[in-house]
């Protein structure tokens, strides 16, 4: 047995409801911009991630982050905007310098990090190093930075614009000394 269904529509419902129909598929470009975004959004998220670098086996850097957001397009590179530390290794996998920021972003494809905002780069000889940005070219292998640095190692503090070094910062260079401060231990004794 066929059954159909058949609706039945006055006219003067009719007129309404076809007004009704045709206003709600209107294109009003207002309407259909705030359904749709044109920010860029990251291919990947991580929270509380880990990335190793290796070269011929050898563990070579470790970062750790808070977050990281991959980005591919339009130009791939990774943001690490909530803290970074990381570790740089000497070829005996030991730990050479470590490296603290509040945010950075790796290029890609130039292979160089932008560290910035409370940078500090401390090596095993207990030398640190304090300025607002810092990169490290993993092509040349190089860490440097054009802003004002501030190194303390042992009895003195250098003051300098521009600085240059290797990863694990055994030597450097500083471009425009600026100051440097003689640091004597007190052995002061109180009665």
């Amino acid at each position: 047995m066929r059954r159909s269904l058949r609706i039945f529509v006055s006219k003067s419902l009719f007129f309404p409801l076809l007004t009704t129909l045709f206003y709600s598929c209107s294109n009003d470009p207002k309407v259909v911009e705030s359904f749709v975004t044109t920010e860029i959004l990251p291919s990947e998220t991580m929270k509380q991630a880990e990335l190793i670098y290796t070269e011929n086996g050898i563990l070579k850097v470790k970062i750790i982050a808070n977050k990281i957001k991959r980005f591919s397009n339009p130009t791939p590179v990774i943001d690490f905007s909530e803290g970074i530390l990381v570790y740089f290794y000497n070829d005996s996998a030991i730990v050479a310098s470590t490296l603290t920021a509040q945010e950075a972003v790796i290029n890609d494809n130039n292979q160089k990090m932008i560290a910035r905002i409370n940078v500090e780069l401390i090596n095993s000889k207990n030398q640190k190093l304090n300025t607002e940005e810092l990169i490290w070219d993993e092509r040349s292998n190089l860490i440097y930075s054009e802003d004002l640095v501030q190194i303390i190692s042992g009895k003195e503090i250098i003051f300098g614009e521009g600085f240059e070094a290797t990863p694990d910062f055994s030597s450097y260079k500083i471009a425009n000394i600026r100051g440097k401060i003689n640091i004597q231990e007190r052995n002061d004794t109180l009665n």
